[in-house]
């Protein structure tokens, strides 16, 4: 399986930038997004009507692009997991995991063994058609797939720190809407008791060497999650910069 270089980076203690998409789902993006300096993005399939054609698609030409593509399944279930990664994923985003025993299963369906139950049948996106002995293949598969578990519900929250002790996981990823709307202070992203709750995710992630993330469409919610600790930030997602983005140029055109 090709380097992952996020999960190099993240290793290394460094900040990774992503986003996501979910609307507009061409082959192209990917190489607009590594010109534009994203490291990542996630291919949102628990909000959106995707095919798995298009996340091939979209896979394979990030891969030659120099852009990590992940997916975020649609719920933590071991068919969605592992035929994500069939087609080209690099990583597995998983939402709403309450419990130890959820980020267990989660990861169980990502790994081939021993570290997990995951089957075999690594197409030609994962292999490159080198011809790799099966072993070596699945053991740079272990090696390479970035497991990310969302905290995302007071449940979540409450058992963040026993979640952050998972074997293999790599990121704990606080998706800040649920959250907020789990703490009853839904969209209240100036709350102090939101920030507690990021601050507690932050910590139990630091504490076992695992990168905490967070995805906002707001730059000043982005910032300080970073100065914070959270390494694995999301800038909104492609109809969101895009509709930003026209709307500063017009404003300034139009001043």
């Amino acid at each position: 399986m090709q380097k992952n270089v996020v999960k190099d980076k993240l290793r290394a203690g460094t900040t990774v930038y992503g986003t996501s998409l979910g609307e507009w789902l061409d082959p192209e993006l990917p190489i607009i997004l590594a010109a534009g300096g994203i490291d990542f993005f996630f291919i949102d399939t628990e909000h959106s009507a995707t095919s798995y054609s298009q996340i091939k698609a979209l896979c394979r030409t990030a891969r030659g692009a120099g852009v990590i593509p992940l997916v975020r399944v649609t719920e933590n279930a071991p068919a969605l997991i592992s035929r994500a990664l069939d087609v080209g994923a690099m990583g597995i985003i998983v939402p709403r995991v309450n419990s130890v025993g959820e980020a267990r299963a989660a990861v169980d369906a990502m790994k081939f063994p021993p570290a997990g139950h995951r089957g075999f049948g690594l197409g030609s996106i994962v292999t490159d058609l080198k011809g790799r002995p099966a072993g070596e293949e699945i053991e740079s598969a272990n090696r390479e797939t970035l497991v990310v578990m969302m905290i995302e519900s007071v449940e979540g929250l409450e058992a963040v720190e026993q979640i952050a002790i998972v074997p293999e996981i790599d990121v704990l990823f606080i998706g800040p809407y649920d959250l907020s709307l789990s703490l009853g202070i839904v969209e209240q992203f100036q709350n102090p008791v939101f920030w507690k709750a990021v601050e507690r995710i932050i910590q139990a992630g630091q504490k076992e060497n695992l990168a905490v993330g967070l995805q906002s469409g707001n730059a000043a919610v982005l910032k300080r999650a970073g100065e914070m600790g959270a390494r694995f930030l999301i800038c909104g997602s492609e109809s969101s910069v895009l509709l930003e983005g026209y709307k500063r140029v017009l404003a300034t055109m139009k001043s």
